[in-house]
């Protein structure tokens, strides 16, 4: 390779210039749009404003709304009766709604007018009530829902005279009776307890006498009205007084005697104890008299305010369901779940006596169908059996069955009717104040006076038709 000599360096040489870039062409001049230029722009946005202003001449000319907003109006809203500017000719007519006449204010009443008024109402429903009994004969009908058990007849129902007419014998001990010293025409306690005497005679029970026309003698009523082919009213309607009769002597005067006293005996305490008693009898001697007058404790005290302590010898007042007609005999019995009642029906499926009952807590534990009677014990005793009072059992160390002696206050009362559903029968309570209320394990509670009568009227093998 030749040799080349090295170029000298200068320091004072002057620096190289940079390679400019080549200067570009020109640009070519844009050709004018057509339309003349600024002109144009000009002439369209006079266009635009034309078609505006027509528009809104337009408008102005068919919209009220718009002309009253122009004029300065400015309504809140449509105007009445005023046609949509989009309304086409095809949309149908409709004819203008009237508008609604105002409604004048309520006349001011003071308080003591509404509570005129509200008596004067009172009063005025009060004289439906206490209208003079109609005497006219008793219409005869066919028994309304007959037992499926038994077969029903179209033989009419007998025409049958007052029932407070017949009886008219003196109360126990020959004591003359009290006669009822109230308007036979006002609808007080006293009279309606005195019309409960009278349909508990005939075995038409509401449990027990207390002069409260409530929902156990509502249900009573109509069964009453039911089996003697009256209104279904559940109440102490005109016709069903008439068909009653004037209850007469609701109440009788009743000396206490050494018996009464030697039915009371101590209460006992706990499962243990009352296995250990002779009898299970009354705790003390209200509650005897109640049950004997078959009314509660409360309302037997009311008619005997002076009678502070019971004795031998002691006179007192009580409503007089003795004496009483026989017991009929009952073809089958009916028992209504829903209304928590006992009908006693005859041959051709008409209702001859009505019982309030107690059923089970527990809708698992309530019967539904057909039974039939197995066993009938008057004044029975009692096996507790531990395994269906746990709770009880567990707290006095129970782990065997016990047997009860008999009485009043025997947890199955002073009857029972056995049923062919294993450990189901109707029987009495010790709590006869309790009746209607759901609490025992699946039987059928009655007051023990009506658990007697029911006892009388069965035998083994009759129907017991349960329904819802």
């Amino acid at each position: 390779m030749p040799f080349r000599r090295p170029r000298p360096l200068h320091l004072n040489a002057a620096p190289r210039r940079k390679m400019r870039p080549a200067p570009k062409s020109p640009r070519r001049p844009r050709p004018p749009r057509k339309g003349g230029g600024n002109s144009a722009v000009l002439y369209r946005i006079a266009a635009a404003l034309v078609v505006t202003l027509a528009g809104i001449i337009v408008l102005y000319l068919e919209a009220p709304q718009i002309k009253a907003w122009l004029a300065g109006e400015h309504p809140s809203g449509p105007a009445e009766n005023a046609v949509s500017p989009y309304a086409t000719e095809n949309a149908p007519s409709e004819e203008p709604v009237p508008a609604p006449k105002p409604i004048p204010p309520p006349p001011q009443v003071s308080e003591e007018q509404r509570l005129e008024q509200l008596k004067e109402k009172a009063n005025a429903e009060t004289e439906k009530l206490i209208q003079p009994p109609i005497s006219k004969p008793l219409p005869a009908v066919p028994a309304p829902h007959p037992s499926p058990s038994v077969t029903a007849t179209t033989k009419p129902a007998p025409v049958l005279p007052p029932v407070a007419q017949p009886i008219t014998a003196e109360g126990p001990g020959g004591v003359p009776a009290r006669a009822l010293p109230l308007d036979p025409n006002k609808l007080d306690t006293e009279r309606i307890a005195a019309y409960q005497v009278a349909l508990e005679r005939i075995h038409f029970s509401c449990g027990f006498i207390d002069g409260d026309q409530g929902m156990r003698t509502q249900r009573m009523l109509r069964a009453y009205q039911t089996s003697r082919g009256l209104p279904v009213t559940g109440f102490l309607d005109n016709e069903t007084r008439a068909a009653i009769g004037e209850p007469g002597e609701p109440f009788l005067s009743y000396v206490v005697t050494p018996d009464d006293i030697t039915s009371i005996m101590p209460k006992p305490v706990g499962w243990r104890a009352k296995a250990k008693a002779k009898r299970l009898g009354y705790n003390d001697m209200w509650e005897m008299l109640a049950e004997k007058f078959h009314c509660t404790r409360a309302y037997l005290k009311a008619l005997n305010r002076d009678v502070k302590t019971v004795a031998a010898g002691t006179e007192v007042i009580g409503p007089k369901v003795f004496p009483a007609a026989p017991v009929p005999k009952a073809a089958s019995l009916r028992i209504i779940l829903g209304e928590t009642s006992i009908e006693a029906l005859d041959a051709d499926g008409r209702i001859v006596a009505f019982f309030p009952c107690s059923i089970a807590k527990d809708k698992n534990k309530r019967p539904n169908g057909v039974l039939t009677v197995k066993s009938v014990v008057p004044n029975p005793d009692y096996t507790f059996d531990p395994a269906l009072f746990v709770t009880d059992a567990k707290a006095e160390g129970i782990t065997k069955k016990m047997v009860l002696p008999p009485g009043p206050r025997n947890p199955v009362g002073t009857a029972w009717i056995g049923l062919s559903l294993p450990g189901y029968g109707i029987h009495g309570t010790p709590a006869p104040e309790s009746i209607s209320a759901t609490q025992s394990h699946g039987c059928f509670r009655l007051a023990n006076w009506n658990a007697e009568k029911v006892l009388k009227m069965v035998k083994v093998g009759t129907p017991v038709d349960v329904q819802p």
